[in-house]
């Protein structure tokens, strides 16, 4: 065993990523609570900056796509189309006259459609799911027709105009929209083709009126079991309105400032509302049998957001109980819906780097951040007694309207590459004094490309995967620009639920490592590309989302971590020309001995691990990180045998998907199903193999820091890696609160 290493611990502060507010939250899904969760559920989340985030909640949630938005771009608004053997639709609104209908396998619009009726202010989808009705400043609600399919959208109505900005909108099932506007008036239009109403404005509500200034209605819900209407207004008043009459059932004067947003429960006997005080109330049915209506009763609120409420949604089937929210705060916080008022919560996050917004080059001692259409880069000192060891080197702000996709640096930090959803620039960084002067380099083929992931290989040739998921290698020293050479991929299977939710047959991680790229699938299929011959073999098929992937060439494997947090590693000897490999050879002893025996801290984790790198002083040390944590496990030692007793099952606290649904295709008669359930169980057997195994000569002592590590005291984390042999350099989000000059850099030793 060798000596107790040294570590210098870079904490880096200094990497100013502020996330944005988030906007607008959506579940693709209908609360439906007699059916197991669909494998095909998704949560959108809209930020300020005009990113979408989609979320899948299992595995205590984790991020599957991020589409970039734009400049001077935010979401208001987001709804899904959800058509039985369709694929799921996504729509957003966003300060502008336009609907923009989003291709969920590239992450680029598929249709900006100009409804011509002024800036949109909110949109909803009927229940039939083939209309969207959209509420302008202008006092126009306008209706799309979107029963055509993907990209098709057409003008259907304009219902009848009145003079107040439509703030927000609901449907009562295909025949009439209720909206809240800005004179704090509800109006209710018929919407119910060939009847003589069609169109027109059939009822006018008023809520309270405000002292100083003319009332808002920000929030309308419909709720069909008691055929009412719920609303909230900037008074902090939630009113309930009886929809047949138009008249006011009850009024509550809950919140102490405007209230944003409602929600309801399947059986609409909860509704929440949330607004500008921060709190969460819940609003429930008084189930008095002797009364013909049932009267609603405020029955609880709680206090779980620092910051403005700007969006909440709910969800439930038999395995899942969500009700989300966010704000101001940027962060999402998760709820149950049943058990509002004492069960458990979970606050996420400010960040989860599934999506790395930051890379260190080792040689040069940079580190990278980009954030929307910004790149800065900074140089790292030795170590040093000064406080401030580090200093900005480069700000490069690019002009383009789109945000930043993807940048990777040469290893000689000479070449700096800029990806985008419409195209890629190369930079020549050069030093200059205490700066580093950037030279744009000319590259016609990249300037066609759009890279949503790239790689170095070496100082001049890249390994670049596009939007459309082409991947090909470019010289930068070649003469040919025109001709890149590109990877023939392997054909993934179309399963029900890569037709439902395109992107996850999409590439979401590109590794390369000399001439060995590995890329990984949002359905579980990792595949190893050889950049000498451009070839593309299998490795795996896995039932699970991969949310890292890292290549070991020491030990000739590929590291691969899931949803579940389970660590797996692949021999590579699948590169080699024999095509009849051994099963057995697929995972590595080490594999076959720990991946079901990792330890507690590790079983009990609820963030993912988003990241993986060697240790440069010896390969079979393995470093992971996660947004809160970061541990180090060597590959030469296994797990202790004592552990591997019955292991209880991890606790979700009810706040992710709980029931036996599959991460894909858990429909009923789904042949593909089979596919996926026999490459599982090949894993297992192999696993459970190797939990017969019994080591004599490798033990491991949990308490021996030098062969496994675990701490969570640095949070939250936006990047980590070595920056040498001895130094590591932890990417923190500097606390919002503290504003004040701190210092932003120390260096304390850890000893491992």
């Amino acid at each position: 065993m060798t000596s107790q290493q040294q570590m210098i611990v870079h904490r880096c502060r200094f990497v100013d990523f502020t996330p944005a507010t988030i906007t607008s939250l959506t579940f693709s899904h209908k609360s439906n609570i007699n059916k197991l969760t669909p494998s095909d559920l998704r949560l959108a989340i809209g930020r300020s900056n005009g990113n979408i985030e989609i979320w899948n909640p299992r595995n205590n949630w984790f991020q599957e796509m991020v589409i970039e938005g734009g400049k001077d771009r935010s979401i208001e608004g987001l709804c899904w189309s959800n058509v039985s053997g369709e694929p799921l639709r996504l729509f957003s609104i966003g300060g502008s006259t336009v609907v923009t209908e989003w291709d969920l396998a590239t992450g680029l619009p598929l249709r900006n459609y100009d409804c011509n009726a002024g800036v949109i202010w909110s949109i909803a989808i009927n229940e039939s799911q083939d209309k969207l009705s959209v509420g302008c400043d202008n006092g126009t609600v306008v209706l799309i027709d979107i029963s055509g399919g993907p990209g098709v959208l057409e003008h259907d109505t304009i219902l009848m105009r009145q003079e107040a900005r439509v703030l927000t909108l609901a449907w009562k099932k295909d025949d009439f929209v209720i909206g809240g506007c800005s004179d704090g008036r509800i109006r209710i239009w018929s919407a119910q083709k060939g009847e003589e109403n069609m169109g027109r404005l059939l009822h006018t509500m008023k809520v309270d009126k405000a002292k100083r200034e003319s009332t808002l209605v920000w929030s309308v819900i419909y709720l069909s079991k008691t055929d009412q209407i719920a609303s909230g207004d900037s008074t902090g008043s939630i009113k309930f309105w009886d929809f047949q009459f138009a008249t006011l059932n009850q009024s509550f004067k809950a919140h102490d400032a405007d209230v944003l947003c409602l929600t309801t429960d399947i059986d609409n006997n909860y509704v929440f509302s949330a607004g500008v005080d921060r709190k969460i109330f819940q609003f429930s049915q008084n189930s008095n049998k002797s009364q013909k209506n049932n009267r609603w009763v405020n029955s609880s609120n709680r206090l779980l957001h620092g910051n403005d409420i700007r969006t909440i949604c709910a969800y439930q089937s038999k395995g899942a109980d969500f009700l989300v929210s966010g704000g101001v705060e940027k962060t999402l916080v998760i709820n149950s819906v049943t058990s509002f008022s004492n069960g458990n919560y979970r606050k996420m996050p400010t960040v989860e780097p599934y999506s790395k917004n930051v890379l260190i080059n080792k040689q040069q001692r940079l580190i990278v951040s980009w954030n929307e259409s910004t790149v800065k880069i900074w140089t790292m000192g030795v170590e040093s007694n000064s406080e401030q060891n580090y200093k900005l080197v480069c700000k490069l702000t690019l002009k383009d309207e789109q945000n930043i996709s993807t940048c990777a640096l040469s290893p000689d930090g000479q070449v700096l590459l800029v990806g985008r959803p419409s195209t890629t620039k190369i930079f020549h960084l050069q030093p200059m004094g205490t700066k580093l002067k950037v030279t744009k380099l000319d590259n016609e083929l990249l300037l066609k490309t759009a890279s949503k992931l790239a790689q170095f290989i070496d100082n001049s040739k890249i390994v670049i995967c596009s939007c459309e998921d082409e991947v090909f290698v470019v010289d930068l020293e070649s003469e040919e620009d025109e001709k890149p050479q590109e990877i023939e991929l392997l054909e993934i299977t179309s399963t029900k639920s890569s037709i439902k939710v395109p992107y996850i047959n999409r590439i979401n991680h590109l590794e390369v490592n000399q001439d060995i790229a590995v890329i990984s699938r949002g359905c579980g299929a990792v595949d190893i590309l050889n950049l000498k011959t451009l070839e593309a073999k299998s490795l795996v098929r896995l039932n699970n989302f991969i949310t890292a992937v890292h290549i070991n060439l020491p030990r000739k494997s590929v590291v691969v971590i899931t949803a579940e947090n389970k660590i797996y590693e692949f021999n590579m000897n699948l590169i080699s020309e024999s095509e009849n490999e051994d099963d057995e050879s697929l995972l590595t002893q080490w594999s076959k001995n720990n991946t079901e025996n990792l330890p507690k801290e590790w079983k009990s984790l609820k963030e993912n691990c988003v990241g993986i790198f060697t240790d440069v002083k010896n390969s079979n040390r393995l470093w992971f990180w996660g947004a809160t944590w970061i541990s180090r496990i060597d590959f030469d030692v296994d797990f202790p045998i004592n552990k591997r007793r019955k292991q209880k099952k991890r606790s979700h606290e009810g706040l992710t998907i709980t029931d036996e649904s599959n991460f894909m295709n858990d429909e009923e008669d789904d042949e593909d199903d089979d596919i996926d359930m026999e490459i599982n169980e090949n894993l297992n057997v192999l696993l459970s193999q190797g939990n017969k195994i019994k080591t004599t000569d490798a033990h491991r002592n949990e308490e021996s820091t030098n062969d496994y590590f675990f701490t969570d005291k640095y949070r939250p984390l936006l990047f980590v890696d070595l920056i040498s042999s001895d130094e590591l350099a932890i990417i923190e989000i500097n606390p919002l609160s503290s504003h004040s000059k701190q210092k932003a850099f120390v260096q304390p030793k850890l000893v491992f």
